[in-house]
């Protein structure tokens, strides 16, 4: 298994995304799931997508928050891997993003992935 990690930084109103994950040709990956916690609940709609077709939508309600740096984690038993299991197509991306209402929530976290080509 192999990981990259990411981190996205929610701007209010607007839909942010991250690099991804990019598939080639001579190395195709399957994206197995996402690792993830979010900065503060706040009613955001966690998005993953693979080229222009939206794989995921989640609100950061049901994800594990860091919400309180200073006493932890706000929760530990909500979810923080999100299981995905999808090959992404040669030359496409596996984005992972946050739509954003009156408050920014940012998004950290790894992909888990192997190479299947």
């Amino acid at each position: 298994m192999l990981y990259k990690s990411f981190d996205v930084i929610g701007i209010v109103n607007v839909t942010t995304l991250d690099e991804g994950l990019v598939s080639l040709v001579k190395e195709q990956y399957r994206i197995k799931a996402i690792l993830i916690t979010v900065s503060i609940w706040a009613g955001n709609i966690l998005e993953g997508w693979i080229g222009t077709n939206r794989i995921l939508e989640i609100s950061d309600y049901v994800l594990d928050s860091m919400d309180d740096i200073a006493t932890g984690p706000v929760a530990m038993t909500k979810i923080n891997r999100i299981n995905i299991d999808e090959v992404i197509p040669e030359g496409q991306i596996f984005k992972i993003g946050v739509n954003c209402g009156a408050v920014a929530t940012d998004l950290h976290g790894a992909y888990e992935y192997e190479i299947v080509k």
